[in-house]
C-alpha cells in the first residue's frame, strides 16, 4: 500500500482531489477535502492509504492542490 498525507487544515476547499481521484477524497460540511479512510492522524496530519493500481490518479491530485497540502509516499 501507499501511503498518503494531507493537512487538512490548510486546505482552501478548490475540490481539485475530489475531481481528480473521488474515490479517495470527498468535501465535507465545512467545505474542505477529506480523505475517506483515514488510518490515523499525526499532528496536524491525517494519513491513508491506496492501491497501487490508483497511483498515478492519486499523484495527480497531489499535483493539482493549489497549497501543497498532499504527499504520497
Amino acid at each position: 500500500m501507499i501511503e498518503i498525507s494531507h493537512k487538512k487544515f490548510e486546505c482552501i476547499g478548490c475540490d481539485a482531489c475530489v475531481e481528480i481521484a473521488p474515490n479517495y477524497w470527498f468535501m465535507d460540511e465545512d467545505g474542505l477535502a477529506q480523505l475517506y479512510s483515514v488510518k490515523r492522524v499525526v499532528g496536524n496530519f491525517e494519513y491513508g492509504e491506496c492501491f497501487e493500481d490508483d497511483l498515478e490518479q492519486l499523484k495527480a491530485s497531489m499535483e493539482a492542490c493549489p497549497v501543497e497540502i498532499i504527499k504520497i509516499k
